[in-house]
């Protein structure tokens, strides 16, 4: 497999924008676990539709990871990877200002397919970053990422969180992949993005 990226420069922009969108979903997979203590009161929640709140993102990456390959496919990984960012924003953000479990759940899943389709797109970015004998070490810094969020997004509730306010966490989470950029992710050849 050739690419047009250089791996010296460009592969190192490559792998770092990655990961730093692999903190991003980590963050935002972790927002959910780190507002339930106030969102559960907030909401009336029983401990079943708890666990209906969680699983919900759960099924929403089964299906963003089936769709994140297909649109990686056709149209770029690029592409795919802004498109997966811009829906588990938007989604996120929403998720702030629902006013009934149900929203909750419906929220919560659509923010999941968004970011299910990211990692499909972040693996083969951050494979095709660097040359083949490093290819592992890239997906593994990458991967780093993800736990990294998490431990973020505990982080910001332990600072942010204060009295009900739940909201706060799903804005940031949110609002984060919007700084990402369409053209700053050098591609290969092979997916002609």
């Amino acid at each position: 497999m050739q690419t047009n990226i250089d791996h010296r420069s460009g592969g190192r922009q490559a792998l770092s924008l990655a990961f730093l969108a692999a903190v991003i979903e980590g963050f935002d997979l972790q927002a959910a676990g780190v507002a339930v203590p106030k969102l559960a009161p907030a909401f009336g929640l029983t401990p079943q539709q708890i666990g209906f709140f969680f699983s919900a993102a759960t099924f929403g990456l089964i299906f963003g990871a089936l769709a994140g390959g297909r649109i990686a496919d056709g149209w770029g990984r690029r592409t795919g990877l802004v498109l997966s960012l811009v829906t588990f924003g938007i989604f996120s953000v929403a998720t702030a200002f629902v006013s009934s479990f149900e929203q909750l759940v419906v929220m919560r899943f659509l923010t999941g397919v968004g970011l299910g389709g990211a990692l499909p797109n972040l693996v083969n970015i951050a494979a095709e970053s660097t040359d083949p004998a490093r290819r592992g070490r890239a997906v593994a810094i990458m991967y780093a990422g993800v736990p990294l969020g998490g431990a973020v997004a505990s982080g910001v509730a332990m600072l942010g969180l204060h009295g009900d306010d739940w909201h706060s966490i799903f804005v940031v989470g949110g609002v984060m992949p919007s700084f990402s950029r369409r053209s700053s992710i050098p591609c290969c050849r092979r997916c002609g993005c």
